[in-house]
């Protein structure tokens, strides 16, 4: 066991005073009900959800699978399936408070990441300046396929970034589970396994194309699923832009890859081989240990497999709490 705490930086909830309060009244279109499979959520524009299993929503649960896992805190995430939805500006706005709410009233003992609607960047700017003044919030999650507004590397998401950067708030990058890659028939059943790593992988890749880590340096950006395929095929990405296949523009420095040190990286590559090559490829110090819990295709054993990957004891220390601490701690 680490000597100190281990925080889990990549864990989703459903708080259940949320879904008890949509079986009563319905906000912004969303609604819940209870079914022998557990709860299921009404989308506005998608339709209802899969069934919400207890692991979701139960706190004992949730401890349960902690204690087992050797895991001593979670940062809390909504889940992306009632995250955002395809809404108008106002009623955006206002689903984004209402699991604000409900997840700043679950992060008891721990913190959790806010949502904003990202309809109008200037706007969002102003609804995450809003959240950031509750200490229950340790940072942002940004669906990297918003369903309304611009995309996250258009300039007129800027605002955002402007804020997001100058307040040294950290934004967790977390692909929708229907996103862009689920026009590709090919994969057919495993948009879960590849589609939402696809998903990741273009919109970082657009991201630094776009010069947004150019325009702002100072980003605290963090990708899940250990950063999809990018880390791993960067340098093919170097050769996109060097032919000019992948690109929006000069970039101020040589070449893509040259950014993959700005972001920070969950373990969600699931294997140990995959956790030494980020540590080696952007140093231990931009690896933060993640499970994706409650997900069967989540990590079940993420402490073991960090300290099965190879790395020294060191930077598993790092990687088990240092990082995320350091990353995710609110200032005084």
């Amino acid at each position: 066991m680490s000597r100190t705490e281990v925080l889990d930086t990549h864990a989703h909830i459903v708080p259940p005073s949320l879904l008890t309060a949509l079986e009563q009244a319905p906000v912004a279109g969303f609604s819940a009900r209870r079914t022998e499979a557990g709860w299921v959520v009404a989308v506005p524009g998608t339709g209802e959800t899969r069934p919400i299993g207890a692991r979701m929503t139960e706190p004992g649960a949730r401890a349960g699978w902690q204690r087992q896992a050797g895991v001593t805190r979670q940062i809390l995430s909504p889940w992306l399936d009632i995250q955002s939805a395809p809404l108008n500006p106002a009623r955006a706005r206002d689903w984004a408070r209402t699991v604000n709410d409900a997840m700043a009233e679950s992060a008891a003992g721990t913190v959790a990441l806010a949502s904003v609607a990202t309809d109008d960047g200037d706007q969002a700017a102003e609804d995450l300046l809003e959240a950031w003044k509750r200490p229950e919030f340790a940072g942002l999650i940004l669906n990297t396929d918003p369903p309304a507004g611009p995309a996250l590397h258009e300039a007129s998401f800027d605002p955002l970034w402007t804020v997001a950067a100058a307040e040294g708030i950290p934004v967790v990058l977390h692909p929708p589970t229907c996103g862009p890659s689920g026009d590709l028939a090919s994969l057919g059943t495993m948009g879960n396994v590849h589609g939402r790593l696809i998903d990741n992988t273009v919109a970082v890749t657009k991201l630094i194309l776009a010069g947004v880590l150019d325009r702002h340096p100072d980003l605290r950006l963090v990708l899940v699923h250990g950063g999809g395929f990018l880390p791993y095929q960067a340098h093919r990405l170097d050769g996109g832009y060097r032919t000019k296949e992948a690109f929006a523009g000069e970039l101020g420095r040589e070449k893509p890859s040259a950014y993959l040190g700005d972001f920070h990286y969950d373990t969600v590559g699931l294997s140990g081989p995959a956790i030494a090559f980020l540590a080696g490829l952007v140093g231990p110090g931009k690896v933060l240990l993640g499970s994706d819990y409650p997900f069967a295709l989540g990590d079940p054993e993420p402490v073991r497999t960090v300290r099965e990957s190879g790395i020294d004891a060191e930077a598993v220390e790092a990687i088990l709490h240092t990082n995320a601490d350091t990353l995710f701690r609110r200032p005084a």
